[in-house]
């Protein structure tokens, strides 16, 4: 037979405590006071006959006991609330940070998110577009899409697949007074580049171009102003396929050319082994890796 639990409110307040590190932020997190959060801690130590808790100073920090049951019981507690959440009729609403490129949270996800909406209501989405790397596991983000090629230790990456490199333009430049027949004709033409990337350099080279000054034209900051400046017909920009999907469906921008280029950076969903256990977490990556492999 089993040992007999502790009481749960005892345990949900030790766990509480043991992931803030502080008996207030716990408080606040289960809607007590903090007398009742040391209390039940306090009751929780009685019951085991150990010590959770060094106080050091204002501050807490778990034993080696503590430190062991405070991993596993974090990791039941986000199992259950998950298992309650998949045969719950209406799931508990829940906020969902993500952390996303400012390119890529206008050009893929933002006319994606009446989709995501439509599909999850109880998931409140916070988009921070404003850095192009936040911390997991810190509050900063609940999941983070990364650009590059890594490594990311100690989370969980999917790829989004491989990205490719080509040229993209305005309709009204093919076939204007110096129309686009070749890739000869870019050098009557203004090349448009991201900031200090090698884009242009390395589709010339891959496509055999050697006559043809990569170097020249406007450089810009943001990656999504450079395509709205192609869309805008003020130059001809290397695009990710990942970021002109619609664009070229639309006609809004074309391909003046058919050669690609790759090389070996592209977007990934960087989540943790904890917070794919969150149904809000697990919803999001489901959808967003569906999306990719319907897109592809």
């Amino acid at each position: 037979m089993p040992a007999p639990l502790p009481p749960l409110n005892a345990l949900r307040a030790f766990e509480a405590a043991a992931r803030h590190g502080h008996m207030g932020r716990a408080a606040r997190e289960l809607g007590v006071t903090h007398g009742a959060v040391s209390r039940q801690v306090n009751l929780l130590e009685e019951h085991l006959g150990n010590r959770l808790f060094a106080r050091v100073g204002r501050g807490l920090e778990l034993t080696e006991r503590g430190r062991e049951l405070a991993e596993r019981a974090t990791r039941i507690f986000a199992d259950l609330a998950w298992a309650v959440d998949r045969v719950n009729a209406k799931p508990t609403a829940a906020t969902l940070l993500v952390g996303v490129p400012r390119a890529f949270s206008i050009r893929w996800l933002a006319p994606r998110l009446a989709g995501f909406t439509e599909a999850h209501p109880w998931i409140e989405l916070r988009v921070d577009s404003s850095r192009d790397e936040v911390e997991l596991g810190r509050g900063e983000a609940d999941v983070s899409i990364r650009f590059g090629e890594g490594p990311w230790p100690g989370v969980v990456v999917d790829s989004l697949g491989e990205e490719r490199l080509f040229p993209v333009c305005a309709p009204s430049l093919l076939h204007g007074g110096r129309p686009l027949r070749n890739v000869a004709d870019l050098a009557r033409h203004t090349l448009l580049h991201f900031a200090d990337t090698p884009d242009w350099a390395s589709w010339l080279k891959a496509v055999g171009a050697t006559d043809v000054d990569a170097t020249r034209g406007p450089r810009l900051s943001e990656l999504a102003a450079v395509l709205a400046a192609a869309e805008a017909g003020q130059g001809i920009a290397i695009a990710r396929s990942t970021l002109v999907q619609r664009e070229l469906q639309s006609g809004r921008l074309v391909r003046p050319f058919s050669g690609e280029a790759v090389d070996g950076r592209g977007y990934f969903l960087l989540t943790t082994a904890r917070g794919n256990r969150q149904p809000k977490v697990s919803a999001f990556r489901t959808w967003l890796l569906r999306q990719f492999g319907t897109a592809r």
